[in-house]
Formats: structure tokens, sequence, C-alpha cells
């Protein structure tokens, strides 16, 4: 939704927190409609799936093992430091064959 892009701006706290709630129920909505209605073979097939959505939906600021991308589950956050970008998602990856 339009409101989320400039959420860290003061004015626009108040209509990003009503967005982002809005968005969390039509989500639930949806996920509760799946398990409702779908058939019980492909809810099995769909489950695993099924279950990232409910962990996202249900996950808090202070959660410790967060959901961050849903097409990348492993993904986590790592702290950079730096004031112009203080976050940054993915996993680490080290290269054993360098022998500088």
């Amino acid at each position: 939704m339009q409101a989320q892009r400039f959420r860290n701006h003061p004015k626009n706290y108040q209509k990003a927190k009503r967005s982002a709630r809005k968005l969390k129920t039509i989500a639930a909505r949806l996920v509760r409609e799946l398990k409702r209605k779908l058939p019980e073979n492909l809810y099995k097939t769909y489950l695993k799936e099924i279950k990232i959505f409910e962990q996202v939906l249900s996950q808090n600021k202070d959660n410790k093992d967060k959901i961050y991308s849903l097409h990348e589950p492993q993904v986590y956050c790592v702290a950079k430091g730096k004031e112009h970008k203080r976050y940054e998602f993915g996993t680490k990856a080290g290269n054993s064959s360098y022998k500088g």
C-alpha cells in the first residue's frame, strides 16, 4: 500500500500503522479461507507454506526467529552499524577456497 512507503516520517506514522493493520487483517482472512476451503490433498501439499504464513502473521517485534521473506524463509537480519544503511537481510556466505 502507498501509506507504507514513507512510514519512517513522523507525520505518516499513524497512516502507516493503520495500513499495516489492514494488510495483516486481509492476509489473515486469506489464510483462514485457504485452510477452510482447500481440499484435503491440496492442504497437505501446501501445509509448509501455510505454516510460514501463519508464523509471519503471528510474529511480533520482539520475537527472535522472525521470517523476513516469504520466498526465502532462511534469510535473517544483519546489523551493519552504518547510519545510512542500518540493516541488511540475507545469509552470510563464506569462501573457504580463498588462499590469500
